[in-house]
């Protein structure tokens, strides 16, 4: 059954949608069309300058990072039951996430309210994205399955596409963690990934194309987030079992390994990768040595009556 899409404003009516705009039929709300895709953003774009250079990196790494670890980890949580499972992808980006959750059977939808958007056109998965601010969501409560996103956290309450939070960072960081937790059904999963806040080496932000000097991070600074960072927006945004969870095959380092320097230099941070991955080793996540966590929490389930 196709995911409706809502008002973003009044988060309860459906939508009329002309050839040149959409309508709420309750509250009013008027939105445009972009490119040919609903435009429903509500508040701030995210100004994602990037080149094409950067778009078709991204093209490659995120196709690789979905087949070899969100499909995985997604079945592992939601099983295979007989109905395809709604899956939200916030701040897709590109969008290409969401074509290969559809190949694998998910009824996968992407929102994005960055510039990255103008690489829609050339998706297969076209109906399935929609422009829109995270933190007002135009689904319905208790529409999806899981939630996902890639590092957007630390994106959230900046000042424009910098390192540098604004004032009331925390709440709207805050106003995120409840929308993505709104829309998942009673026993739902919400999942993040990011580099971690207490890693003083940030390899993730801050480096220009092809270069492989990382970002000192001071762990102090809340640009990023650490586990408990986590853990406090999800347990306040009414969510529970918060958990980091292992790493390994995140990161494909896809192009760093098409050269020889990329390859040698990725080789110290696969090998944390994978030691954070093994059990025994579970406490080692999120601590000072590990620089990228995944985090999922879970929505109390529906109360018997």
């Amino acid at each position: 059954m196709p995911v409706s899409i809502v008002c973003p404003a009044c988060r309860a009516n459906a939508l009329e949608r002309t050839t040149e705009s959409i309508a709420c039929t309750g509250c009013g709300a008027r939105f445009g069309l972009r490119d040919g895709f609903p435009d429903l953003v509500l508040g701030d774009r995210f100004p994602d300058e990037t080149t094409e250079q950067v778009l078709r990196s991204e093209e490659d790494s995120n196709r690789d990072t979905v087949n070899r670890f969100w499909v995985p980890l997604l079945r592992q949580f939601l099983g295979n039951p007989s109905v395809a499972p709604t899956v939200l992808s916030v701040g897709c980006g590109i969008g290409v996430d969401v074509d290969v959750l559809r190949s694998h059977g998910f009824d996968g939808m992407g929102i994005d309210c960055g510039k990255r958007t103008e690489s829609w056109a050339g998706r297969d998965a076209r109906d399935a994205l929609v422009m829109a601010n995270a933190m007002r969501l135009p689904f319905e409560d208790e529409t999806f399955d899981a939630t996902f996103c890639g590092c957007v956290y630390p994106h959230v309450g900046v000042v424009g596409d910098s390192t540098e939070v604004a004032p009331g960072y925390r709440q709207d960081r805050l106003a995120l963690a409840r929308e993505m937790i709104r829309v998942l059904k009673p026993g739902g999963r919400i999942f993040v990934s990011g580099a971690n806040r207490r890693c003083p080496i940030d390899i993730f932000h801050g480096r220009e194309p092809e270069s492989y000097r990382p970002r000192f991070n001071a762990p102090s600074s809340p640009f990023l987030l650490s586990v408990d960072d986590y853990r406090e927006l999800f347990e306040t945004a009414g969510a529970s079992f918060v958990t980091a969870l292992p790493v390994q095959n995140y990161w494909g380092f896809v192009s760093s390994r098409r050269t020889m320097k990329g390859t040698l230099l990725s080789l110290p941070v696969r090998a944390i990768f994978r030691l954070v991955s093994l059990n025994r080793l579970a406490w080692l996540r999120g601590s000072s040595v590990d620089p990228w966590i995944v985090v999922t929490a879970q929505k109390p389930a529906a109360r018997s009556t």
